[in-house]
Formats: structure tokens, C-alpha cells, sequence
């Protein structure tokens, strides 16, 4: 006889329920790759500056750090990410983080405020008064920077209510790179060059202690502005409609061609205008590159990308000659990589941004003149967008920059 002895099958253990990660997991995850362009900006300013200033050089990039957390946490948040007021001029909520939105996270766009406030730190290096640093860092941190993010980022501020076409920037080449190098260039300009940069009208190479460290902070700042990009994405209006797998890996796709060309370009225009490689025209060229990518790469094919990235690199070399004509000293070549470039790429996107891509992430069908008709609409509210935030940033950069220079605080001893 056949007995049915055998035991039941135990049933296997609970597991828990697997979580995947949200938009806001990915931003946070993206903004601490976007903090750890601190370790590239600080390598390459001691790099450039010569041995007897890198203690200098860390401790007020430290500082910077320190007050921009805190400027940002108090007010510049609350200014740039805040409901719209005054007509769409400034953002007036979230006041010591009361209310945060978690589409606009409050660590993620603080790192990029700190990243705004450490490019103007490498126009002024190697000549600055101490005292400098934290001043131009809590203005930046609580009024010139959040009002241009509020300006270009809010859906209710006055510039994007122009027109039915958007002022294009995707990840700040506006308002971090164009509004970082405006400041360091007045900055520049008003403190006056380091002693010996410039002998009977020429400029003379002042080189700096540190090529290797100038490379590392490079590759460093490249690893971190996929962070940058990447995790901006997740931040535009229409992110939570689309397949933002395919989208993310365009973007770093973009900004590896835009980085790539623009690198190759200016280290073959050097070349061969005066017949030698310099590996700091290739890393500046490289961080060209990452900056006309920054606003374009959500919004460009990657052909399109590859173009800007090219025009990228060349304008870089022109920019920093003209600046040697004019006897600016700017030590990192700071206004070359992040002025030009950033207003080089918000401005393509007038005539390159793709209309499927701008009306996937922003709702508006409007594109590039190359590809659309209303090109032109778009092309004018991206130079209205640059000249509008260019001179707000210009114009309280004079202000604290001379009153400073007034007091006799903004030279340091050399």
C-alpha cells in the first residue's frame, strides 16, 4: 500500500518588498557627485597657484564651502526655488528650509550655487585680500545667484513668461558658468594683475607648482559634472513623462563628444599656431567643452553637441588671447573656460536644440532655426535671457567689487 507520508513543502522565507529608486534618489545621488567637484576645483587652483600660496588657496575654498551652506540654507534657497514674487522677479519661500520642493531638492541646487561661487575664487587667486572671499560668497550665495536661477529655472518667473517659447539652459551654463565667470572676470578686472604677470605691455608666464595636480582636478571635475548633467535632468518639467533611461545616457553621450571636440580643438588650433602641444590649453578644452554641453546637452543630438563642443574650443583660445591683449590677469584662464563657453552654449541652443527634445522636457515645441521656424523666437529669447542675467551679475559684481577697492580691502599682498 502506497502511503501519502510525505512532509509539506515548507514555504519559503518572507522577502521584503524591493524598493527602486526615485527621481529624488537619484538627484540626491547625483548632487553628491556634483560636491565632489570641490575636490577638482581645489586641485586644480593649487595646482596653477605657486607653492607659497596653496595654503591660502585651500583655506578660503574651505571657507567658501562653510558660508555658502549656510547662505543658502537661510535665504539663497528661498530666493531662487521659492513661490514667484513681485512679478516673477524672486522666489519668496522656503525660508530656512521650511518648505522644500522635491523637484527643486535643497542639497542638489546648493551644489550648485558652491559650484558658481568657486569659479569667480580662480580669477582672483594669488592677489586678493582675504576678506574678498567670504564677502563676494554670501552675495553670491543669497541674491546674484538665486535671482538668475529663479529668473531661468521657475515656470512662473517674469523671463520665461516672455514668450511661449523657454529660455533654454539646461543645467546652469547660464546661471552657474556665465554668472561665475562674469563675477571673477569684474573681480579680475578691478583688483589688477599679480606683480610680474605683465612687464612693458607682454604678458610673462607666472606657471604654477603643479601640472600634475592641474590633470588629476580635471579628470575629477569631468567625473563630477556627470552628476551635473546627468542629475539635472531629473529636475526638468517634464522628466516624470519620458523614458529618462534613454534621455540620461544621451546627456552624458552629449557631453563626452561636447568635451572631446572641444578639448581636440583647441589643442590642434595651438598646434599649430605655434607648433607645440600644451597639456593646459587640452584640460582647459576639456572643461570647455563640459560647459557648452551643460546647457545644451538635454536639448541637442549628439551631432549637434559635437558642433558646439568644436566651436567651444576655439572660442576658449580667442577669449583668453583677448584677455592677455587687455592686461586681465585671470590665472585659471577661469573667464575663457566658463564665460565664453557658457554663453556659447545657451546661445546654440537657438539654433540646434532639437524641438522633440525641448517639448519632451520643457512642453514647448520650440527649437533650434535649424530645425523649426520659430528658430528665430527662440534664438532671441536665449540672447535675452544671457544679456539680462549677464548684466545683473555684472552689475552688483561692480558694486561689491569697488566698494571693496575703495576701502582698500580687495588687493592682498602679493
Amino acid at each position: 500500500q502506497n502511503n501519502n507520508t510525505s512532509k509539506a513543502t515548507p514555504s519559503p522565507p518572507a522577502q521584503s518588498p524591493t524598493r527602486s529608486l526615485t527621481p529624488p534618489d537619484l538627484i540626491l545621488i547625483n548632487g553628491f557627485l556634483v560636491f565632489f567637484m570641490q575636490v577638482g576645483f581645489v586641485s586644480i587652483e593649487a595646482g596653477y597657484g605657486r607653492s607659497k600660496n596653496v595654503r591660502n588657496i585651500l583655506l578660503k575654498n574651505m571657507v567658501d564651502i562653510l558660508l555658502c551652506g549656510l547662505c543658502w540654507w537661510a535665504i539663497g534657497y528661498a530666493f531662487a526655488h521659492g513661490d514667484s514674487a513681485a512679478g516673477g522677479f524672486i522666489g519668496l519661500s522656503g525660508f530656512f528650509s521650511e518648505s522644500i520642493s522635491e523637484l527643486d531638492p535643497w542639497f542638489f541646487t546648493f551644489t550648485f550655487a558652491l559650484a558658481t561661487v568657486t569659479i569667480v575664487s580662480g580669477c582672483l587667486a594669488e592677489r586678493t585680500n582675504l576678506v574678498v572671499y567670504p564677502i563676494y560668497t554670501i552675495l553670491m550665495s543669497i541674491w546674484v545667484h538665486p535671482v538668475a536661477v529663479h529668473w531661468a529655472w521657475s515656470p512662473t518667473s517674469w523671463l520665461q513668461g516672455v514668450s511661449d517659447c523657454k529660455f533654454l539652459d539646461f543645467a546652469g551654463g547660464t546661471v552657474v558658468h556665465v554668472v561665475g565667470g562674469a563675477m571673477g572676470l569684474v573681480g579680475a578686472t578691478l583688483c589688477g594683475p599679480r606683480i610680474g604677470r605683465f612687464e612693458d605691455g607682454e604678458p610673462k608666464a607666472l606657471p604654477g607648482h603643479d601640472i600634475t595636480s592641474v590633470s588629476i582636478g580635471t579628470l575629477f571635475l569631468w567625473f563630477g559634472w556627470f552628476g551635473f548633467n546627468c542629475g539635472s535632468l531629473y529636475m526638468q518639467p517634464g522628466a516624470a513623462s519620458i523614458n529618462t533611461g534613454m534621455a540620461v545616457d544621451r546627456v552624458a553621450l552629449n557631453m563626452v563628444l561636447s568635451a572631446a571636440a572641444a578639448g581636440l580643438s583647441a589643442l590642434v588650433v595651438t598646434s599649430r599656431s605655434t607648433g607645440t602641444v600644451d597639456l593646459i590649453v587640452c584640460t582647459n578644452g576639456i572643461l570647455c567643452g563640459l560647459v557648452a554641453a551643460t546647457p545644451t546637452c538635454g536639448y541637442m543630438a549628439p551631432w549637434a553637441c559635437l558642433i558646439t563642443g568644436l566651436l567651444a574650443g576655439v572660442a576658449y583660445l580667442g577669449c583668453s588671447r583677448l584677455l592677455l591683449k587687455l592686461q586681465i590677469d585671470d590665472p585659471l584662464d577661469s573667464t575663457a573656460v566658463h564665460l565664453s563657453s557658457g554663453m556659447l552654449g545657451t546661445l546654440m541652443n537657438g539654433a540646434l536644440a532639437r524641438p522633440q527634445y525641448v517639448e519632451e522636457l520643457m512642453g514647448s515645441r520650440c527649437g533650434g532655426f535649424v530645425y523649426s521656424g520659430q528658430g528665430g523666437m527662440l534664438l532671441g529669447m536665449q540672447l535675452l535671457g544671457v544679456t539680462v542675467i549677464l548684466a545683473w551679475t555684472v552689475a552688483w559684481s561692480v558694486a561689491c567689487f569697488m566698494a571693496l577697492r575703495h576701502l582698500g580691502r580687495l588687493a592682498g599682498t602679493p
